[in-house]
Protein backbone atom coordinates (compact mmCIF):
# COMPACT_ATOMS: atom_id res chain seq x y z
CA UNK A 1 0.00 0.00 0.00
CA UNK A 2 1.37 3.41 -0.98
CA UNK A 3 2.03 5.66 1.99
CA UNK A 4 0.94 9.31 2.19
CA UNK A 5 4.13 11.32 2.64
CA UNK A 6 2.48 14.30 4.34
CA UNK A 7 0.96 12.01 6.98
CA UNK A 8 4.33 10.33 7.53
CA UNK A 9 5.95 13.75 7.99
CA UNK A 10 3.24 14.82 10.45
CA UNK A 11 3.85 11.70 12.53
CA UNK A 12 7.62 12.29 12.41
CA UNK A 13 7.08 15.84 13.65
CA UNK A 14 4.79 14.77 16.50
CA UNK A 15 7.31 12.08 17.46
CA UNK A 16 9.87 14.82 18.21
CA UNK A 17 7.92 15.69 21.36
CA UNK A 18 9.10 13.63 24.32
CA UNK A 19 9.33 13.91 28.10
CA UNK A 20 12.77 15.46 27.65
CA UNK A 21 11.58 17.86 24.89
CA UNK A 22 7.89 18.70 25.53
CA UNK A 23 8.08 22.07 23.74
CA UNK A 24 9.95 22.84 20.51
CA UNK A 25 10.43 25.64 17.99
CA UNK A 26 10.11 25.25 14.23
CA UNK A 27 13.89 25.45 13.94
CA UNK A 28 14.39 22.69 16.50
CA UNK A 29 11.85 20.42 14.80
CA UNK A 30 13.46 21.09 11.43
CA UNK A 31 16.83 20.03 12.85
CA UNK A 32 15.42 16.86 14.45
CA UNK A 33 13.48 15.71 11.38
CA UNK A 34 15.63 17.01 8.53
CA UNK A 35 12.58 18.71 6.97
CA UNK A 36 12.97 22.29 5.81
CA UNK A 37 11.38 24.96 8.01
CA UNK A 38 8.64 25.91 5.54
CA UNK A 39 7.44 22.28 5.43
CA UNK A 40 7.51 22.05 9.21
CA UNK A 41 5.59 25.31 9.55
CA UNK A 42 2.86 24.22 7.12
CA UNK A 43 2.36 20.87 8.84
CA UNK A 44 2.37 22.44 12.30
CA UNK A 45 -0.25 24.97 11.19
CA UNK A 46 -2.52 22.13 10.07
CA UNK A 47 -1.93 20.18 13.28
CA UNK A 48 -2.64 23.30 15.32
CA UNK A 49 -5.92 23.82 13.44
CA UNK A 50 -6.92 20.23 14.28
CA UNK A 51 -6.00 20.71 18.00
CA UNK A 52 -3.07 18.28 17.78
CA UNK A 53 -0.62 21.11 18.47
CA UNK A 54 -0.82 24.33 20.44
CA UNK A 55 1.30 27.34 21.39
CA UNK A 56 1.15 29.23 24.66
CA UNK A 57 1.86 32.52 22.85
CA UNK A 58 1.86 33.54 19.17
CA UNK A 59 5.23 32.68 17.70
CA UNK A 60 6.13 30.62 20.78
CA UNK A 61 7.18 27.01 21.07
CA UNK A 62 4.83 24.23 20.01
CA UNK A 63 3.60 21.46 22.30
CA UNK A 64 1.14 18.60 21.93
CA UNK A 65 -2.47 19.78 21.89
CA UNK A 66 -5.73 18.92 23.60
CA UNK A 67 -6.53 16.22 21.04
CA UNK A 68 -3.88 14.00 22.63
CA UNK A 69 -5.62 14.29 26.01
CA UNK A 70 -8.83 13.10 24.36
CA UNK A 71 -7.08 10.14 22.75
CA UNK A 72 -5.34 9.32 26.04
CA UNK A 73 -8.74 9.16 27.77
CA UNK A 74 -9.93 6.66 25.18
CA UNK A 75 -6.84 4.50 25.59
CA UNK A 76 -7.05 4.61 29.40
CA UNK A 77 -10.42 2.85 29.27
CA UNK A 78 -8.77 -0.29 27.87
CA UNK A 79 -6.71 -2.64 30.00
CA UNK A 80 -3.10 -2.18 28.95
CA UNK A 81 0.10 -4.14 29.43
CA UNK A 82 1.00 -1.74 32.26
CA UNK A 83 -2.37 -2.36 33.96
CA UNK A 84 -1.86 -6.13 33.83
CA UNK A 85 1.75 -5.94 34.94
CA UNK A 86 1.50 -3.43 37.79
CA UNK A 87 0.14 -5.77 40.53
CA UNK A 88 2.92 -8.25 39.76
CA UNK A 89 5.48 -5.45 39.71
CA UNK A 90 4.30 -4.20 43.11
CA UNK A 91 4.72 -7.68 44.60
CA UNK A 92 8.19 -7.91 43.06
CA UNK A 93 9.14 -4.50 44.48
CA UNK A 94 7.91 -5.56 47.94
CA UNK A 95 10.03 -8.70 47.67
CA UNK A 96 13.29 -7.08 46.54
CA UNK A 97 12.80 -3.52 47.82
CA UNK A 98 14.20 -1.93 44.64
CA UNK A 99 12.54 -0.11 41.76
CA UNK A 100 10.78 -2.36 39.27
CA UNK A 101 10.23 -1.09 35.73
CA UNK A 102 8.76 -2.38 32.48
CA UNK A 103 10.12 -1.57 29.01
CA UNK A 104 8.87 -2.14 25.47
CA UNK A 105 10.41 -1.59 22.04
CA UNK A 106 9.92 1.82 20.45
CA UNK A 107 11.44 2.72 17.07
CA UNK A 108 14.84 1.17 17.66
CA UNK A 109 14.93 2.17 21.34
CA UNK A 110 13.18 1.14 24.53
CA UNK A 111 10.59 3.10 26.42
CA UNK A 112 9.51 2.73 30.04
CA UNK A 113 5.76 2.05 30.17
CA UNK A 114 5.44 1.43 33.92
CA UNK A 115 7.59 1.82 37.03
CA UNK A 116 7.08 1.02 40.72
CA UNK A 117 9.24 3.08 43.07
CA UNK A 118 11.83 1.60 45.40
CA UNK A 119 11.13 1.40 49.12
CA UNK A 120 14.56 2.90 49.83
CA UNK A 121 15.42 6.58 50.13
CA UNK A 122 18.51 6.17 47.95
CA UNK A 123 17.29 4.52 44.76
CA UNK A 124 17.13 4.52 41.00
CA UNK A 125 14.17 6.52 39.67
CA UNK A 126 12.94 5.87 36.14
CA UNK A 127 10.36 8.15 34.60
CA UNK A 128 7.49 6.50 32.72
CA UNK A 129 7.72 7.51 29.08
CA UNK A 130 11.50 7.90 29.14
CA UNK A 131 13.24 6.60 26.00
CA UNK A 132 16.56 4.80 26.37
CA UNK A 133 18.96 2.85 24.10
CA UNK A 134 18.64 -0.88 23.42
CA UNK A 135 22.33 -1.83 23.31
CA UNK A 136 23.13 -0.47 26.74
CA UNK A 137 21.71 -1.91 29.97
CA UNK A 138 20.00 -5.21 30.67
CA UNK A 139 16.46 -3.97 29.94
CA UNK A 140 17.41 -3.00 26.40
CA UNK A 141 19.57 -6.04 25.76
CA UNK A 142 16.76 -8.43 26.76
CA UNK A 143 14.49 -6.76 24.20
CA UNK A 144 17.26 -7.02 21.60
CA UNK A 145 18.13 -10.61 22.43
CA UNK A 146 14.70 -11.99 21.57
CA UNK A 147 14.18 -10.07 18.33
CA UNK A 148 14.40 -11.93 14.99
CA UNK A 149 18.00 -11.95 13.76
CA UNK A 150 17.50 -9.56 10.83
CA UNK A 151 15.67 -7.00 12.93
CA UNK A 152 18.27 -7.30 15.67
CA UNK A 153 21.19 -6.89 13.26
CA UNK A 154 19.57 -3.86 11.62
CA UNK A 155 19.42 -2.12 15.00
CA UNK A 156 22.94 -3.10 16.06
CA UNK A 157 24.72 -2.37 12.78
CA UNK A 158 22.94 0.66 11.29
CA UNK A 159 24.46 3.24 13.61
CA UNK A 160 27.38 3.47 16.06
CA UNK A 161 26.74 2.05 19.52
CA UNK A 162 27.16 4.97 21.92
CA UNK A 163 29.41 4.47 24.95
CA UNK A 164 27.80 5.62 28.22
CA UNK A 165 30.29 4.18 30.72
CA UNK A 166 33.55 2.18 30.46
CA UNK A 167 31.43 -0.98 30.72
CA UNK A 168 29.15 -0.22 27.77
CA UNK A 169 29.54 -2.74 24.93
CA UNK A 170 30.09 -0.86 21.67
CA UNK A 171 31.39 -3.65 19.41
CA UNK A 172 28.55 -5.35 17.45
CA UNK A 173 30.20 -8.78 17.51
CA UNK A 174 30.77 -8.62 21.25
CA UNK A 175 27.19 -7.45 21.76
CA UNK A 176 25.84 -10.36 19.67
CA UNK A 177 27.80 -12.80 21.82
CA UNK A 178 26.35 -11.21 24.95
CA UNK A 179 22.81 -11.43 23.55
CA UNK A 180 23.31 -15.12 22.85
CA UNK A 181 24.22 -15.64 26.51
CA UNK A 182 21.07 -13.77 27.54
CA UNK A 183 18.85 -15.98 25.38
CA UNK A 184 20.52 -19.08 26.80
CA UNK A 185 20.21 -17.96 30.43
CA UNK A 186 16.72 -16.46 30.15
CA UNK A 187 17.71 -13.25 31.95
CA UNK A 188 20.27 -10.43 31.84
CA UNK A 189 22.38 -8.61 34.41
CA UNK A 190 23.79 -5.13 33.90
CA UNK A 191 26.50 -3.71 36.15
CA UNK A 192 27.19 -0.03 35.48
CA UNK A 193 26.63 -0.34 31.72
CA UNK A 194 24.58 2.86 31.38
CA UNK A 195 25.03 4.57 34.74
CA UNK A 196 27.94 4.30 37.16
CA UNK A 197 27.11 2.78 40.53
CA UNK A 198 23.91 1.04 39.41
CA UNK A 199 22.78 -2.46 38.45
CA UNK A 200 19.75 -4.12 36.91
CA UNK A 201 18.44 -7.67 36.74
CA UNK A 202 16.01 -8.22 33.86
CA UNK A 203 13.79 -11.02 32.57
CA UNK A 204 11.80 -11.21 29.30
CA UNK A 205 8.02 -11.15 29.09
CA UNK A 206 7.28 -13.48 26.17
CA UNK A 207 4.32 -14.81 24.21
CA UNK A 208 3.76 -18.56 23.93
CA UNK A 209 5.66 -18.42 20.61
CA UNK A 210 8.68 -16.82 22.32
CA UNK A 211 7.99 -13.39 20.86
CA UNK A 212 9.26 -10.60 23.09
CA UNK A 213 6.58 -8.34 24.57
CA UNK A 214 8.51 -6.46 27.24
CA UNK A 215 11.46 -6.59 29.62
CA UNK A 216 10.90 -6.57 33.38
CA UNK A 217 13.66 -4.93 35.41
CA UNK A 218 14.79 -4.78 39.02
CA UNK A 219 17.24 -1.89 39.34
CA UNK A 220 19.09 -0.19 42.14
CA UNK A 221 22.44 0.99 43.49
CA UNK A 222 25.34 -1.45 43.49
CA UNK A 223 26.19 -0.93 47.16
CA UNK A 224 23.00 -2.82 48.13
CA UNK A 225 23.64 -5.79 45.84
CA UNK A 226 25.17 -8.82 47.57
CA UNK A 227 25.74 -12.16 45.80
CA UNK A 228 22.83 -13.65 47.75
CA UNK A 229 20.53 -10.76 46.79
CA UNK A 230 21.57 -11.07 43.16
CA UNK A 231 20.52 -14.74 43.05
CA UNK A 232 17.20 -13.92 44.73
CA UNK A 233 16.55 -11.08 42.29
CA UNK A 234 17.25 -13.28 39.25
CA UNK A 235 14.76 -15.93 40.37
CA UNK A 236 12.15 -13.35 41.41
CA UNK A 237 12.41 -11.38 38.13
CA UNK A 238 12.04 -14.55 36.05
CA UNK A 239 9.02 -15.72 38.04
CA UNK A 240 7.38 -12.29 37.92
CA UNK A 241 7.94 -12.06 34.15
CA UNK A 242 6.38 -15.52 33.81
CA UNK A 243 3.33 -14.37 35.76
CA UNK A 244 2.88 -11.35 33.52
CA UNK A 245 3.21 -13.61 30.47
CA UNK A 246 0.49 -15.84 31.93
CA UNK A 247 -1.75 -12.83 32.52
CA UNK A 248 -1.34 -12.06 28.84
CA UNK A 249 -2.52 -15.55 27.89
CA UNK A 250 0.48 -17.82 28.22
CA UNK A 251 -0.20 -21.11 30.03
CA UNK A 252 1.78 -22.22 33.09
CA UNK A 253 2.67 -25.42 31.24
CA UNK A 254 4.31 -23.44 28.45
CA UNK A 255 6.32 -21.44 31.00
CA UNK A 256 7.96 -24.59 32.33
CA UNK A 257 8.27 -23.20 35.89
CA UNK A 258 5.81 -22.68 38.77
CA UNK A 259 4.08 -19.36 39.32
CA UNK A 260 5.89 -17.25 41.91
CA UNK A 261 4.28 -16.16 45.17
Amino acid sequence: MQSIKSVEKAVDIMSCFTIETPALTVTEISFLTGFNQSTVSRILATLEKKKCMERSTPGGKYKLGVKFHQWKSILSQEKSLADLARPVMEKLRDLCGEEVSLYVLSEGNRICVEAVKSRYGIARVTQVGKTLPLHCGASGKVLLAYLPEKERRDIICTKPLEKYTPKTITDPAELEADLEKIRSAGYAISLEEREAGTYSVVAPVLTKKEKIIASLSICGPLFRLSNDQLEKNIAAAQDAAAEISQALGRSEREEGRPQWS
